[in-house]
């Protein structure tokens, strides 16, 4: 972008919102230099429509970053925010921005492809990359990227940005690998057991206890399964619990999902073949359908939670 452009680009902005173009601008230092970005003195987009001066001029931007970096040229480190209540997805919101999900994702703490966005306020980058947390990170993805950066260059030489309180290393034009972008766009659930190798024996609920006979709530649910049938995880996590011989549970394995989000619980199973606090992938076999515990017959007594609570998990599967 020439200087003639930039003047322009500035002055339609300052003219259509009144807000201050003051940003980074190599002006607003952290003790330790990095830039900071200050959201309340970012531009608003009010609409990604062609009509609307400020994404016209934000458009335009983008596509001389892409030039000047094709080019070998630094491009513009420009920032502005944007409301969500065209109810664009993620993707929708990449392609129409032309900056890659993968950038809006890891600037915005977007846990999965999956997340809601919807009246949702974002902050809309001028320049394609991804941004890695310095601090610990909060999510799955988060968490990913700084194990699989921790030990490269690039990750070091990586330009450095405060925003919104959290410090950043960007890496520009830099987009996720495939395994980073295989955890990213897969956030669902798979069976804990194949399909056509159960039958549901108990739902999630009210219910009468077997033993007891006293009605109580029903957390899980139970899955009918022959003797030794595989159990899968359901999804990527870590092994919160192994615990064998519990009196009510048997032999049972507690697993975390999303950074603890999530919790996924596997019960009266004949035997374990994880070891606690080790990471698990979804589909990786975790153990065997058994009838430890108090179980009247062969059985995985399956439950998901969310923030503590008990879903139901027909809810979350698709147990027909």
């Amino acid at each position: 972008m020439n200087s003639i452009q930039k003047i322009f680009f500035i002055a339609v902005l300052l003219f259509s919102h009144e807000l201050l173009f003051a940003q980074a601008q190599e002006t607003e230092y952290s003790e330790q230099k990095i830039p900071v970005i200050n959201l309340e003195k970012l531009p608003e987009i009010p609409r990604l429509s062609s009509y609307e001066i400020a994404f016209k001029e934000y458009s335009k931007l983008v596509e001389s970053n892409y030039r000047d970096l094709n080019s070998g040229r630094e491009p513009d480190y420009l920032y502005f925010i944007y409301k969500n209540t065209e109810n664009f997805t993620l993707q929708g919101l990449a392609a129409r921005c032309n900056i890659p999900y993968d950038t809006l994702a890891t600037l915005n703490h977007l846990e999965s492809a999956e997340d809601k966005i919807l009246n949702q306020t974002l902050i809309l980058p001028s320049v394609p990359g991804i941004y890695i947390p310095m601090e610990k990170g909060n999510t799955g993805i988060e968490i990913l990227l700084q194990e699989n950066y921790a030990d490269k260059p690039e990750s070091l030489k990586g330009k450095k940005w405060i925003i919104n309180g959290r410090t950043y290393v960007f890496l520009k034009n830099k987009r996720f690998s495939s395994t980073e972008r295989g955890f990213f766009l897969d956030s669902s659930m798979m069976l804990p057991i194949d399909k056509g190798a159960f039958w549901v024996s108990s739902e999630f609920g009210k219910r009468k206890n077997p033993f007891s006979g006293v009605t109580k709530n029903h957390n899980g649910i139970d899955l009918a399964a022959p003797e030794g049938t595989p159990v899968y995880a359901i999804k990527d996590g870590a092994v919160a619990y192994t615990i064998e011989n519990d009196p009510e549970f048997g032999n049972y394995i507690i697993l975390t999902h999303d950074t603890g989000k999530i919790t996924s619980v596997y019960a009266h199973l004949k035997s374990i073949c994880v070891d606690q606090y080790k990471s698990v992938r979804k589909g990786d076999v975790i153990g065997f359908v058994g009838n430890t515990g108090k179980a009247t017959g062969h059985h995985l007594h399956f439950e998901i939670r969310q923030g503590g609570k008990a879903q139901d998990p027909r809810s979350k599967l698709n147990l027909n």
